[in-house]
């Protein structure tokens, strides 16, 4: 039976994936961690009990292959395009604007000031969302929640219906072109960058340079719907193998944010896949790794400023290895609960956008 025919008769915008659910949570996390060092550093707090890179570069790729997951659920095996771009815009934007008045609004009652103007081309890229992935090209805009990821998603979101077109044309063409692709966007960015504005000058922070990841996304899908645990556990395998090759034989070379980094993490996703789908999770875990991943884009957008904020009022270069993961943790409890006080809004946005 074909993959289009397994998922003709399973998937539905509904579906939910265990592991796909625990991975969205852990990557959160991971980023939350990357992020916290990063912002330690930049005020000469150096901790090494997080590796801001590895842990963070680990973070997005999960990321984005959960997005990739989730994007080939929720579009079943026909293809809307006037719903899925309502779906799209419902997903982001109503949780973003909502979040970024909140900031806006915090940061003025805090600091009596809020960065806003009346350029009305930047006031654009903030609205939609771009302003941190085109930060470096288009400078001054009013950034103030989310990352370059944000606005990287949008565009992906643009791109997938090709992904989910192609890979159900044919899927060994489908990996090979995406694959071929990806090298290519990641080996021309400096070129590209000059030609194109909707590109960022980091190699890995462009969509058409992590489409891969998106297709594995939708491979994995396929896989676990299957409920075959043989499968699962060969593709394990060969995943674990993939990894033992590329540390035996490329070197250092796979421990910077390059392809080969990227395609470990990706394979180590499959791993964790293939593997948590065979144990035997208590419905109260499961309730708790739910609720952490439904809530994590909302939290996500947020937390940023609120590790800004906690590292430019606390004297963290006092703080040994205790006072460091406490604060790490307080990060992640106060990024769940706005998120838990915030999405309730934001999903009654989406309800109306979704009514349209």
């Amino acid at each position: 039976m074909s993959n289009l025919a397994i998922n003709k008769k399973i998937i539905s915008p509904s579906t939910r994936i265990d592991s796909i659910d625990f991975i969205r949570a852990i990557s959160f996390l991971m980023i939350v961690a990357g992020h916290f060092v990063g912002a330690l550093s930049q005020h000469g707090v150096d901790h090494h009990y997080f590796h801001k890179y590895y842990l963070g570069g680990v973070g997005v790729s999960f990321f984005i292959i959960t997005s990739g997951a989730s994007l080939y659920i929720s579009t079943k095996n026909k293809f809307d395009l006037k719903v899925y771009i309502k779906k799209r815009i419902a997903n982001i934007y109503p949780y973003f604007w909502i979040c970024y008045i909140f900031v806006a609004v915090f940061l003025f009652l805090s600091f009596s000031t809020v960065c806003l103007g009346d350029d009305p081309v930047r006031l654009l890229i903030t609205f939609l969302a771009l302003d941190g992935y085109l930060g470096s090209t288009v400078p001054n805009t009013y950034y103030l929640i989310g990352e370059w990821f944000t606005g990287f998603i949008l565009l992906v979101y643009i791109l997938f219906p090709f992904v989910f077109w192609l890979k159900n044309k044919n899927i060994y063409i489908a990996i090979t072109l995406i694959i071929i692709s990806s090298w290519i966007a990641i080996q021309n960015t400096h070129y590209i960058v000059e030609h194109f504005l909707l590109w960022n000058d980091d190699p890995f922070w462009n969509p058409i340079s992590r489409l891969p990841e998106i297709l594995l996304g939708a491979l994995v899908v396929d896989l676990l719907l299957l409920k075959n645990k043989k499968a699962n556990f060969f593709t394990a395998f060969i995943a674990l193998l993939y990894i033992v090759i590329v540390i035996t034989f490329i070197e250092n070379h796979y421990r910077t944010y390059n392809m080969w980094g990227i395609s470990m993490w990706a394979m180590t996703f499959v791993i964790i896949c293939c593997l948590y789908e065979n144990i035997i999770i208590p419905n109260s875990v499961k309730k708790i790794i739910l609720f952490l991943s439904e809530y994590s884009f909302v939290a996500f957008l947020l937390h940023h400023q609120i590790i800004y904020y906690l590292v430019t009022k606390i004297q963290f270069h006092k703080f040994g290895k205790f006072q460091f993961f406490y604060f790490y943790v307080i990060i992640v409890l106060l990024c769940y609960f706005l998120a838990y006080l915030i999405k309730p809004i934001g999903d009654k946005v989406k309800r109306k956008i979704l009514e349209l």
